[in-house]
């Protein structure tokens, strides 16, 4: 089913700080808890602020994946994701200026369905343009570096 969206759309979020290392968000009908782990001043039931922020960069790179792929009609099985963030540390500590605090973050993605190798590199450069989050980290300058592949594990 094809779904039409106006060219700008508002997306709205509250947040409520509940002490100074959980805040407690409401999107639509959705609670979001982020949290610190203990030694940051926190009690650790939540994601903190930047894995949920990673967290968003392999969903949004699922949707937008499954949205081409469907729209190329190309079959996805199955696809898995992993990333790994390089944070650097010393803009929070004010050790440095850190234009990007990620200047590298490594991004998986095994796909196992009817795409060939070169339906594969088409579609990974197109999620690399159309994902939000993929082009707000890009224009931001940090590095993300791909490894898509045909196949799971």
């Amino acid at each position: 089913m094809a779904h039409t969206m106006p060219d700008i759309f508002k997306i709205a979020v509250d947040g409520t700080a509940i002490n100074a290392a959980m805040t407690e968000l409401t999107a639509r009908q959705h609670t979001i808890v982020v949290d610190e782990p203990p030694e940051r001043g926190g009690t650790d039931i939540a994601a903190t602020p930047l894995e949920h922020m990673l967290s968003a960069f392999l969903a949004c790179t699922n949707v937008i994946t499954q949205f081409i792929a469907q729209q190329k009609r190309l079959g996805i099985d199955d696809m898995r994701m992993s990333l790994v963030g390089h944070f650097d540390t010393r803009g929070v500590f004010e050790k440095a200026t850190v234009r990007q605090p990620f200047p590298v973050i490594e991004l998986k993605v095994r796909i196992a369905g009817s795409i060939s190798p070169a339906e594969l590199d088409d579609l990974r450069e197109a999620v690399a343009r159309r994902c939000p989050v993929s082009v707000i980290l890009r224009e931001a300058g940090c590095d993300i570096r791909e490894d898509w592949q045909i196949g799971t594990g």
